[in-house]
């Protein structure tokens, strides 16, 4: 069976699903088939050298990035649902990135808005594992919707409006919520066509408010960019109405080290330190408990075979 074979995906993620949390990383690192580990003296040096590899190509900086993670030097308070432990959270997050606080600011992106139009995200890559991937995953969550046209979504951190754009030609109304003005001026262009379908909004997705709730509120690869995730979850029971549903796709909710926090796998730690951005992950049943105490009921669809980003989760009130 070859390595990459999907029969072989489907059963590593069966396996990963079935053994305790953080067994699967300390396998795969006995095994040595996990990225190295560096410690906080050694980071500049090899993100200098995933910068290198960006310059010769995206497939040669993302390998780069897959090729290191960062060591944890300090202990964390025990208890994830404390103010301390969120602040030892951001502490580390100040750390990693350079800057001396977070702000949503940081969540913005720069890039040339005509080109964009042309050639958004992930085309612009030119990697065909990148495109392929972006596209299943953005398939994968459509066909776990659960809603129907002319249904109201509401869309947070929709970046270069890829989501956006599919759900509003399939006939949706989609409110489109992004801190990020740049990405909001794309995706109006984007949706030229069909605007009368997308509401565009620039707001921190912790201060969006509406006046009628939503049929289904919607995070692709987002949710983890979320400075205070419990305050989102307890938000979002006003902006959806009973009988909707919120649905979390192709996020770090995994075998995670730590309950939540700040991701230290190569790509998110270059991500913050180049970008400012906030990069969190979580481990499964802490983000189920999450849901849970904030009044949600969940349900995963999962299928690993294709893509590691095939991973929808769906919660209802």
């Amino acid at each position: 069976m070859k390595t990459g074979s999907p029969l072989l995906r489907e059963a590593k993620a069966a396996l990963k699903a079935q053994l305790p949390s953080g067994s699967w990383r300390l396998l795969r690192r006995a095994l040595g088939r996990g990225p190295k580990t560096i410690a906080f003296d050694q980071l500049d040096a090899e993100l200098k050298r995933v910068e290198e590899a960006f310059a010769r190509s995206n497939d040669d900086g993302m390998a780069a990035t897959a090729s290191f993670e960062l060591q944890l030097d300090s202990p964390l308070p025990p208890d994830p649902w404390s103010p301390a432990y969120r602040d030892a959270q951001m502490a580390l997050y100040r750390r990693i990135s350079g800057r001396d606080a977070y702000s949503v600011d940081h969540e913005r992106s720069d890039f040339d808005l005509a080109a964009a139009i042309r050639e958004p995200y992930p085309y612009l890559t030119r990697s065909s594992s990148e495109v392929g991937d972006h596209l299943i995953a953005i398939g994968y969550l459509i066909r776990h919707l659960g809603v129907s046209p002319p249904a109201r979504i509401v869309e947070f951190g929709p970046g270069w409006g890829n989501t956006t754009c599919a759900l509003a030609q399939m006939g949706f109304h989609v409110t489109a919520v992004d801190a990020d003005p740049r990405f909001l001026d794309l995706l109006r262009a984007r949706a030229a066509p069909f605007l009368e379908r997308v509401t565009s909004v620039q707001a921190d997705m912790l201060d969006f408010r509406d006046p009628q709730p939503f049929d289904a509120a919607l995070f692709f690869e987002s949710f983890h960019h979320c400075s205070d995730h419990l305050a989102m979850l307890a938000r979002l029971r006003d902006l959806v109405r009973p009988g909707g549903r919120v649905l979390f796709a192709s996020e770090p909710i995994d075998d995670f080290p730590m309950p939540w926090g700040v991701r230290l796998d190569g790509q998110s730690v270059w991500s913050m330190r180049r970008h400012g951005w906030l990069e969190l992950g979580f481990e499964t049943s802490y983000f189920f408990e999450a849901l849970r105490r904030t009044g949600w009921t969940a349900r995963r669809h999962r299928s690993q075979a294709i893509s590691t980003l095939t991973d929808v989760i769906t919660a209802s009130r």
